[in-house]
């Protein structure tokens, strides 16, 4: 019966098909409210472009129709123009903050493009950018739009008229001081001290000029074009070393010959931490260039630890420790009050702290003290360490460092199983466990001369 039945529908659905067949379809077509001219892309919305810095940037248009299958409409001539007046009210009814691009830095390479009788694309408009001339540190919205066209027979539909091109700057946030390479300088002191110490990362390390008077000045070729809104500037950290800059004035360029002063800061801080400084307005460049007019001790030269770049997320800096007032709340020995624990944190690398050398219940390893940070503070993230600088042989070997909010219960945040024993720069050591606390504990466990005392010449958390 269900095979039947089956049968039965199969046979009429042919007929009908068959009936459907036999009425010709027409020769054209005509939806009249269908039939407009569009500018392509109007209805995707924003068609946004990131665009390469070193090239012209070139973007194709045309204008089409539909809604009939009849193209014999007649030759259809369109104009199009730029409207940068769309662009304060693009940015009110979507909520955004585009800028018009500058005038020069765009074309069109024709104005007026046709479609011929009986097609139902136009041919090609380019628009042309050319990035050397714009500013990519914002963000720009070209409207693009149809200002009339020729015939009456397909009207121009005022919703898809206009495209509008968000440009971006093909552009980096992050610094990549890897690829960094020095452009050009006033002097280097000597060997060791080379403009290539600023963006190595390492604050023991530094820019030393040459002892020929002030200004002096360094520029980095960043290649790679930056979005800048500010500096991070590390001064040299030797705490009996005065001549830190004080007038310095930035200067940014996008081809390294033209430049432009970005930021002119007369007293920057005589601060041995990480100082954030920002920009009064962001800028894009591929190379920067300090000058150092001046210095906290007028002397005929200068020098710089680190210098970066940053955009987006603004750095925090770094935490003021004040050292000057903590205090040395417990020890297993010293020798005597001239070379106290106190001695590690006055800021003097060439004062020592002496472990008890002689008296049988005190020397001998470990040694260790307990310093109160008179508050609780941040985690921290590294320690720089100078040995001491007049005698050698009993520096510290295994080094423990602990944290703790309570004085009772300890953190290790760093396991030094063997520091480094050179007295000639300051070590650098980042903690493996950063914690927050009080207290601080450093703990030395050995020393280089398995001796029954040793000694530091000055430790700085950061």
């Amino acid at each position: 019966m269900k095979y039947i039945v089956k049968l039965a529908f199969s046979i009429l659905c042919g007929i009908l098909i068959l009936n459907s067949c036999s009425e010709p379809y027409a020769e054209s077509i005509e939806l009249e409210q269908f039939m407009f001219l569009s500018l392509s892309g109007a209805a995707d919305g924003p068609i946004e472009q990131t665009i390469s810095l070193d090239d012209p940037f070139t973007y194709p248009l045309s204008v089409s129709y539909g809604g009939t299958t009849n193209y014999n409409q007649g030759e259809i001539t369109v104009n199009l123009t730029v409207d940068n007046t769309l662009v304060d009210r693009y940015n009110t009814e979507n909520n955004t903050s585009y800028s018009p691009l500058p005038d020069g830095s765009w074309s069109l390479d024709k104005s007026s493009i046709a479609i011929p009788d009986g097609n139902r694309i136009s041919d090609v408009a380019t628009v042309i950018i050319e990035p050397s001339l714009v500013n990519f540190a914002h963000d720009y919205l070209l409207p693009v739009t149809i200002q009339s066209a020729t015939g009456d027979k397909i009207p121009v539909n005022e919703v898809l008229k206009t495209t509008y091109i968000v440009i971006k700057g093909d552009v980096e946030l992050l610094p990549f001081e890897n690829l960094w390479a020095v452009h050009g300088s006033s002097s280097v002191w000597q060997e060791g001290f080379e403009v290539e110490s600023v963006y190595d990362g390492n604050r023991s390390s530094f820019w030393h000029s040459a002892l020929s008077g002030m200004p002096q000045w360094f520029a980095i070729n960043m290649n790679g074009y930056k979005l800048i809104e500010g500096f991070s500037w590390i001064n040299r950290q030797d705490p009996d070393q005065h001549a830190l800059p004080k007038h310095v004035k930035f200067e940014t360029s996008m081809d390294g010959t033209n430049w432009t002063e970005v930021l002119d800061v007369p007293e920057l801080p005589a601060s041995r931490t990480m100082q954030v400084l920002e920009l009064p307005q962001k800028v894009v460049a591929k190379y920067f260039k300090v000058n150092v007019l001046s210095n906290w001790a007028d002397a005929p030269y200068t020098y710089v630890a680190d210098v970066s770049t940053w955009a987006g997320t603004k750095p925090t800096g770094e935490y003021d420790w004040e050292k000057s007032t903590w205090e040395v709340i417990d020890y297993k020995s010293e020798w005597n009050a001239d070379w106290g624990v106190s001695k590690i944190f006055d800021g003097d690398k060439s004062t020592t702290w002496h472990s008890e050398p002689f008296d049988g219940s005190k020397n001998g390893m470990p040694q260790w003290f307990v310093v109160d940070m008179k508050k609780v503070r941040p985690a921290i993230k590294g320690f720089l360490i100078w040995n001491r600088q007049d005698d050698h042989g009993m520096e510290p070997k295994q080094v423990v460092f602990s944290v703790s909010e309570d004085n009772v219960n300890w953190t290790p945040v760093l396991d030094l199983t063997e520091m480094s024993n050179d007295y000639s720069k300051e070590l650098d050591y980042k903690t493996t466990n950063p914690q927050a606390g009080r207290y601080l504990k450093v703990e030395v466990v050995s020393n280089w001369g398995n001796g029954a005392w040793t000694y530091f010449g000055e430790i700085t958390t950061y």
